[in-house]
């Protein structure tokens, strides 16, 4: 079973205009809300190409509702903690050919309502099961928190896939999780340096590996694909040229098309094909809406996967 964590998921709202004008009124063409944050993402992609996955989340107030009922129209299987404080809403302006995004804070999350998220990965969560964490933590979290829930799970002989960035990230790796999917800005701030080529990429890849003893490593690179580090051996990813709507939640459905091949028992190949197909459908797609299963069987044919 794959379990998904997102300790602050958002409500995306998308403005669709033609044109923001400075101190002028600005008429909204068309609202539409999407259920987001990184695991869910996962999660939603999951149950998209039909694979077995719980939604682990903390949700709160009328936005952490509005998420959760939509979750429920998508078929997606979820296990909550309920907070005091709003889930965060995140208000995205799209004109036609640029898009501005706004980011709230999420909940301050209290020490108790920690402890049920711990206990119900304890109640969840067996040997053998895969556990994706995900996203920043909010507010009320240390940035060790990653770092403590890949430990535990680690002594559990359970898959851990990492998807962070900052502090929380740089902690997490420490506790050696089975994978991590970052993208090229994550990575540069990982290492505390800059990457600019394909032998850049894999000299950070084959640190991280001895540094932090991580067998698979992601790294997408939008529309240049990706190069993935699974043990000790390199695989360029290139994928087809497609019209990009939005670029939001491709790198979440990379990760979990890989990860659902994995549980499928799929090769390594078939694994990262599936993985690049969800993530370039979910470009072809406007707002969070992300990857349809027609698509991604049709974009399959198109992926090209090479060692090297």
């Amino acid at each position: 079973m794959i379990f998904t964590l997102t300790l602050n998921p958002a409500l995306d709202r998308f403005l669709y205009v033609d044109k923001l004008i400075q101190d002028d009124t600005v008429r909204v063409n068309k609202i539409k809300d999407y259920p987001a944050g990184k695991g869910i993402d996962v999660s939603r992609v999951i149950n998209e190409l039909k694979g077995h996955t719980v939604a682990i989340t903390i949700v709160g107030g009328n936005n952490g509702n509005r998420l959760l009922q939509m979750l429920d129209e998508e078929g997606v299987v979820y296990t909550n903690v309920i907070v005091e404080e709003e889930t965060r809403m995140n208000i995205l302006i799209q004109e036609k050919t640029k898009q501005y995004r706004m980011s709230m804070k999420g909940p301050n999350v209290n020490r108790m309502d920690q402890e049920k998220i711990i206990k119900t990965i304890n109640m969840l969560v067996r040997k053998g099961d895969t556990v994706v964490l995900t996203g920043t933590p909010p507010r009320g979290y240390k940035d060790t928190v990653y770092k403590d829930l890949i430990e535990r799970l680690n002594e559990k002989d359970i898959f851990t896939y990492l998807d962070s960035d900052k502090d929380a990230f740089k902690y997490g790796v420490k506790a050696s999780p089975t994978g991590i999917k970052p993208n090229k800005f994550e990575m540069e701030r990982l290492l505390n340096k800059e990457l600019s080529s394909i032998d850049s990429y894999k000299k950070a890849c084959v640190e991280i590996e001895n540094k932090y003893n991580i067998r698979e490593i992601l790294l997408t690179l939008g529309s240049e694909g990706a190069l993935c580090y699974i043990d000790s051996e390199f695989y360029s990813i290139s994928i087809p040229e497609v019209k990009v709507k939005s670029a939001v939640g491709a790198g979440d459905s990379f990760l979990a098309g890989f990860i659902l091949g994995k549980e499928s028992d799929f090769s390594i190949e078939e694994s990262l094909t599936l993985a690049a197909a969800a993530s370039t459908a979910t470009v072809t797609t406007p707002g969070t809406e992300l990857c349809k299963i027609e698509k991604v069987l049709e974009l399959k044919e198109k992926i090209t996967v090479k060692k090297i």
